[in-house]
Protein backbone atom coordinates (compact mmCIF):
# COMPACT_ATOMS: atom_id res chain seq x y z
CA UNK A 1 0.00 0.00 0.00
CA UNK A 2 1.62 3.41 -1.13
CA UNK A 3 2.69 4.96 2.22
CA UNK A 4 1.40 2.52 4.63
CA UNK A 5 3.18 -0.35 6.61
CA UNK A 6 0.71 -3.38 7.30
CA UNK A 7 1.26 -4.25 10.81
CA UNK A 8 -1.34 -6.93 11.57
CA UNK A 9 -4.87 -8.35 10.89
CA UNK A 10 -7.51 -7.18 12.93
CA UNK A 11 -10.41 -8.33 11.00
CA UNK A 12 -11.37 -10.73 8.56
CA UNK A 13 -14.89 -11.29 5.90
CA UNK A 14 -15.99 -13.18 3.30
CA UNK A 15 -13.94 -10.97 0.69
CA UNK A 16 -10.84 -10.16 2.35
CA UNK A 17 -8.95 -8.59 5.57
CA UNK A 18 -9.14 -5.35 7.42
CA UNK A 19 -4.96 -4.88 8.77
CA UNK A 20 -4.14 -1.87 11.30
CA UNK A 21 -1.82 -0.07 9.25
CA UNK A 22 0.95 3.01 10.58
CA UNK A 23 1.40 5.74 7.28
CA UNK A 24 4.53 7.90 6.42
CA UNK A 25 3.96 10.22 9.16
CA UNK A 26 3.18 7.47 11.71
CA UNK A 27 -0.95 8.08 12.28
CA UNK A 28 -2.40 4.83 12.73
CA UNK A 29 -5.13 4.00 9.74
CA UNK A 30 -7.33 0.91 8.92
CA UNK A 31 -6.87 -0.36 5.47
CA UNK A 32 -9.29 -3.17 3.96
CA UNK A 33 -7.77 -5.36 1.12
CA UNK A 34 -10.52 -6.99 -1.03
CA UNK A 35 -9.22 -9.94 -3.52
CA UNK A 36 -10.54 -10.80 -6.84
CA UNK A 37 -10.45 -14.76 -5.69
CA UNK A 38 -12.67 -14.23 -3.18
CA UNK A 39 -15.40 -13.52 -6.01
CA UNK A 40 -17.27 -16.44 -7.67
CA UNK A 41 -16.98 -14.25 -11.20
CA UNK A 42 -15.74 -10.52 -11.88
CA UNK A 43 -19.23 -8.58 -11.46
CA UNK A 44 -19.41 -8.61 -7.80
CA UNK A 45 -15.76 -7.61 -7.40
CA UNK A 46 -16.88 -4.41 -9.41
CA UNK A 47 -19.72 -3.85 -8.40
CA UNK A 48 -18.26 -3.48 -4.66
CA UNK A 49 -15.60 -0.99 -6.07
CA UNK A 50 -17.90 0.81 -8.26
CA UNK A 51 -20.03 1.47 -4.66
CA UNK A 52 -17.09 2.47 -2.95
CA UNK A 53 -15.85 4.67 -5.42
CA UNK A 54 -19.39 6.25 -5.51
CA UNK A 55 -19.12 6.13 -1.49
CA UNK A 56 -15.41 8.20 -1.02
CA UNK A 57 -16.59 11.22 -1.73
CA UNK A 58 -19.28 11.70 0.38
CA UNK A 59 -17.74 9.56 3.23
CA UNK A 60 -16.14 12.66 4.72
CA UNK A 61 -19.24 14.81 4.64
CA UNK A 62 -21.20 13.55 7.26
CA UNK A 63 -19.75 12.88 11.11
CA UNK A 64 -21.95 9.33 11.05
CA UNK A 65 -20.28 8.16 7.98
CA UNK A 66 -16.11 6.72 8.71
CA UNK A 67 -13.84 8.50 6.46
CA UNK A 68 -12.25 6.85 3.34
CA UNK A 69 -9.22 8.49 3.39
CA UNK A 70 -7.49 6.53 0.29
CA UNK A 71 -8.81 4.17 -2.37
CA UNK A 72 -6.48 2.22 -4.96
CA UNK A 73 -6.11 -1.52 -6.96
CA UNK A 74 -3.76 -3.18 -7.99
CA UNK A 75 -5.52 -5.43 -10.99
CA UNK A 76 -1.87 -7.17 -12.04
CA UNK A 77 -2.31 -8.71 -8.34
CA UNK A 78 -5.95 -9.00 -8.03
CA UNK A 79 -7.26 -6.99 -5.21
CA UNK A 80 -8.54 -3.31 -4.36
CA UNK A 81 -7.87 -1.88 -1.01
CA UNK A 82 -9.30 0.89 0.82
CA UNK A 83 -7.46 3.42 3.66
CA UNK A 84 -9.90 4.25 6.56
CA UNK A 85 -9.99 5.99 9.58
CA UNK A 86 -8.94 4.22 12.62
CA UNK A 87 -11.87 3.03 15.61
CA UNK A 88 -10.75 3.80 19.05
CA UNK A 89 -9.23 0.80 21.21
CA UNK A 90 -11.75 -0.87 22.30
CA UNK A 91 -9.65 -1.50 25.49
CA UNK A 92 -10.29 2.24 26.23
CA UNK A 93 -14.00 1.72 26.02
CA UNK A 94 -16.24 2.89 28.74
CA UNK A 95 -19.69 2.92 29.66
CA UNK A 96 -20.67 6.31 28.17
CA UNK A 97 -20.26 7.30 24.69
CA UNK A 98 -18.11 10.44 25.30
CA UNK A 99 -15.32 8.59 27.12
CA UNK A 100 -11.70 10.00 26.11
CA UNK A 101 -10.68 7.42 22.99
CA UNK A 102 -6.79 5.92 22.43
CA UNK A 103 -4.65 8.68 20.62
CA UNK A 104 -4.19 7.22 16.93
CA UNK A 105 -0.92 7.83 16.69
CA UNK A 106 0.28 6.08 20.09
CA UNK A 107 -2.37 2.67 20.12
CA UNK A 108 -0.34 -0.45 21.55
CA UNK A 109 -0.64 -2.25 18.11
CA UNK A 110 -0.34 -5.74 19.74
CA UNK A 111 -3.66 -5.37 21.86
CA UNK A 112 -5.09 -3.15 19.50
CA UNK A 113 -9.35 -3.87 18.62
CA UNK A 114 -11.51 -1.66 17.03
CA UNK A 115 -14.37 0.04 19.09
CA UNK A 116 -17.64 -0.80 17.90
CA UNK A 117 -21.13 -1.18 19.19
CA UNK A 118 -20.67 -4.71 19.85
CA UNK A 119 -17.47 -4.73 21.71
CA UNK A 120 -20.01 -1.99 23.95
CA UNK A 121 -22.14 -4.58 24.52
CA UNK A 122 -19.88 -6.72 25.04
CA UNK A 123 -18.52 -5.06 27.68
CA UNK A 124 -20.63 -3.02 29.22
CA UNK A 125 -24.12 -5.31 28.58
CA UNK A 126 -27.34 -3.39 28.07
CA UNK A 127 -25.96 0.99 27.15
CA UNK A 128 -27.99 3.22 28.87
CA UNK A 129 -30.75 5.12 27.34
CA UNK A 130 -28.55 8.45 26.82
CA UNK A 131 -25.83 6.54 24.65
CA UNK A 132 -28.72 4.38 22.40
CA UNK A 133 -30.37 8.00 22.05
CA UNK A 134 -27.15 10.23 20.76
CA UNK A 135 -25.87 6.65 18.91
CA UNK A 136 -29.65 6.44 17.00
CA UNK A 137 -29.54 10.74 16.70
CA UNK A 138 -26.23 10.68 14.73
CA UNK A 139 -26.43 7.29 12.81
CA UNK A 140 -29.89 7.99 11.54
CA UNK A 141 -28.64 11.33 10.26
CA UNK A 142 -25.76 9.73 8.80
CA UNK A 143 -28.36 6.98 6.55
CA UNK A 144 -30.26 9.93 5.73
CA UNK A 145 -27.43 11.89 4.30
CA UNK A 146 -26.33 8.29 2.10
CA UNK A 147 -30.23 8.53 1.34
CA UNK A 148 -30.58 11.58 -0.19
CA UNK A 149 -27.73 11.43 -2.33
CA UNK A 150 -28.88 7.80 -3.87
CA UNK A 151 -26.81 5.36 -1.10
CA UNK A 152 -28.06 2.57 1.04
CA UNK A 153 -25.65 1.06 3.17
CA UNK A 154 -27.52 -2.77 3.25
CA UNK A 155 -25.32 -4.03 6.32
CA UNK A 156 -26.43 -2.19 9.37
CA UNK A 157 -25.29 -4.44 12.68
CA UNK A 158 -23.51 -3.97 15.95
CA UNK A 159 -20.45 -4.80 14.59
CA UNK A 160 -20.70 -2.78 11.30
CA UNK A 161 -20.96 -0.12 13.55
CA UNK A 162 -17.35 2.05 15.00
CA UNK A 163 -16.69 4.87 17.45
CA UNK A 164 -14.07 7.36 16.40
CA UNK A 165 -13.42 9.77 19.25
CA UNK A 166 -16.72 8.70 20.66
CA UNK A 167 -18.66 9.23 17.75
CA UNK A 168 -20.84 6.80 16.39
CA UNK A 169 -19.89 5.74 12.53
CA UNK A 170 -21.19 3.56 10.08
CA UNK A 171 -18.33 1.02 8.97
CA UNK A 172 -18.08 -2.11 7.04
CA UNK A 173 -19.24 -0.38 3.28
CA UNK A 174 -18.40 -2.77 1.27
CA UNK A 175 -22.23 -3.43 0.43
CA UNK A 176 -22.94 0.30 -0.41
CA UNK A 177 -24.38 0.53 -3.45
CA UNK A 178 -26.85 3.00 -5.08
CA UNK A 179 -30.37 2.46 -4.90
CA UNK A 180 -31.14 2.10 -9.07
CA UNK A 181 -28.62 -1.10 -8.85
CA UNK A 182 -29.43 -2.69 -5.64
CA UNK A 183 -30.70 -6.27 -6.66
CA UNK A 184 -29.33 -9.00 -4.95
CA UNK A 185 -30.62 -10.14 -1.81
CA UNK A 186 -27.66 -9.21 1.44
CA UNK A 187 -27.44 -8.05 4.43
CA UNK A 188 -27.35 -10.23 8.21
CA UNK A 189 -29.77 -12.45 9.58
CA UNK A 190 -31.77 -10.82 11.75
CA UNK A 191 -31.14 -7.57 10.84
CA UNK A 192 -33.02 -7.79 7.28
CA UNK A 193 -36.77 -6.29 7.24
CA UNK A 194 -39.71 -9.33 6.12
CA UNK A 195 -39.73 -7.22 3.01
CA UNK A 196 -36.63 -7.80 2.37
CA UNK A 197 -33.19 -5.38 1.87
CA UNK A 198 -32.38 -2.67 -0.64
CA UNK A 199 -34.04 0.60 0.28
CA UNK A 200 -33.88 3.41 2.74
CA UNK A 201 -36.16 1.62 5.11
CA UNK A 202 -34.11 -1.80 5.27
CA UNK A 203 -31.39 0.41 6.87
CA UNK A 204 -33.85 1.94 9.50
CA UNK A 205 -35.16 -1.40 10.01
CA UNK A 206 -31.63 -2.46 10.30
CA UNK A 207 -30.24 0.36 12.61
CA UNK A 208 -33.77 0.13 14.82
CA UNK A 209 -32.65 -3.78 15.55
CA UNK A 210 -28.90 -2.71 16.22
CA UNK A 211 -29.86 -0.27 18.83
CA UNK A 212 -32.66 -2.27 20.30
CA UNK A 213 -32.71 -4.83 23.27
CA UNK A 214 -33.64 -7.65 20.29
CA UNK A 215 -29.63 -7.30 19.47
CA UNK A 216 -28.43 -7.34 22.88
Amino acid sequence: MPDHTLLRVIGEGSYGEVWLARNAVGTMRAVKVVWREKFSSERPFEREFSGLRVYEPISRSHEGLMDILQLGRNDEAGYFYYVMELADAAEESKSKAGAEPATATLLPTAAYRPRTLRSEIDACGRLDAEDCVNFFLTLAAALGHMHRLGLIHRDVKPSNIILVDGVAKLADIGLVAEMSESRSFVGTEGYIPPEGPNSPQADLYSLGKALSGEAF
